[in-house]
């Protein structure tokens, strides 16, 4: 770990971190703390930890409320233990170990371990932490994980698995067609290009798709990181596109979220971990989400979908 680069990217990413820092040392309240938040630029990460941030607001109001962004946590590992108490609230896996005294909350996740030698080890290894703990609380977001933890995973004390939506379903602030003035005529389009995608024929889906219909690229990741007083801002700006625009196609679960929260309905298809399918599990209700199976039926149900219109 460079304690330096971290240094420097939690200087840009938080100016006011040392204030916090001072902040929590003189605190004497019961506090909540939500460690390893992002300042990189996957925005979905960013909803998450805004709609944690409303929720213990909300729910919560007793006790102090500290983010602890991941740059920190590695900076400042020594401040932040010194400042927790028995009483105080902490969210992350990697510090189960170091913090035997505290109820910990591991808010919803996805569990995904690759079906390999590696997988299995690194398997182990967290099973072996976790069922030390006695008070551990694992939140998760779909079935699969669940059954995978309930059947895998050996608890002691009082820990225990839990089945719950994803945090940005909590939905607090996010905008909603009710408040737009209209929205265009075209498709949202967000496809992942990375190893989770199960995708094939991408380029050849692009030239397909464009023959027919009036599409828009978007992608819930920025290539920048995002500094934390713009954090709001710039889910606005992503949240705004997925609202202004008639459907949208994509492999990825926030634009999943981030469309159907924002009033406009959502052809998905699945990824390797499995997780856009089962959180889409909890939106079955509200009849704005269509599974595909393949680019190609996404095609299908597309045209469909519009000779109803």
């Amino acid at each position: 770990m460079n304690i330096l680069k971290e240094q420097i990217k939690l200087s840009v990413a938080y100016p006011g971190w040392r204030s916090a820092i001072k902040k929590l040392k003189s605190n004497k309240n019961k506090k909540i703390f939500l460690v390893g938040t992002p300042m990189h630029g996957n925005l979905g990460d960013h909803a998450i930890a805004i709609q944690e941030q409303y929720f213990f607001e909300d729910f919560f109001p007793d006790y102090e409320y500290f983010e602890i962004l991941m740059p920190m946590y590695h900076t400042q590992k020594k401040i932040i233990k010194n400042a927790v108490t028995p009483e105080d609230e902490c969210v992350i896996r990697e510090i189960v170990q170091n913090y035997p005294n505290n109820k910990i909350i591991i808010l919803p996740q996805t569990v995904y371990y690759t079906s390999d030698e590696l997988g299995e080890k690194e398997y182990r290894i967290t099973n072996e932490i976790l069922k030390k703990h006695s008070n551990l609380h694992i939140f998760v977001r779909e079935r699969k994980s669940y059954n995978f933890i309930k059947q895998k995973f050996e608890f002691t004390g009082n820990s225990n698995i839990y089945l719950v939506p994803d945090m940005v379903l909590y939905g607090k602030n996010i905008i909603t067609r009710e408040k737009c003035t209209g929205y265009e005529k075209v498709i949202n389009v967000c496809i992942r290009e990375d190893c989770e995608s199960e995708q094939e024929n991408i380029d050849d889906f692009y030239e397909k798709i464009k023959q027919n219909y009036n599409i828009r690229k978007v992608s819930t990741v920025i290539k920048s990181p995002v500094v934390l007083r713009k954090r709001i801002s710039e889910l606005q700006k992503s949240w705004e596109t997925f609202e202004n625009a008639e459907i949208t196609i994509t492999d990825r679960l926030h634009a999943m979220l981030f469309s159907v929260l924002n009033g406009t309905p959502c052809i998905v298809l699945n990824n390797k971990t499995g997780k856009v399918f089962g959180v889409a599990d909890w939106l079955d209700d509200t009849n704005m989400i269509v599974r595909a199976d393949s680019l190609s039926e996404v095609l299908e149900k597309l045209k469909r979908t519009f000779s109803t219109t």
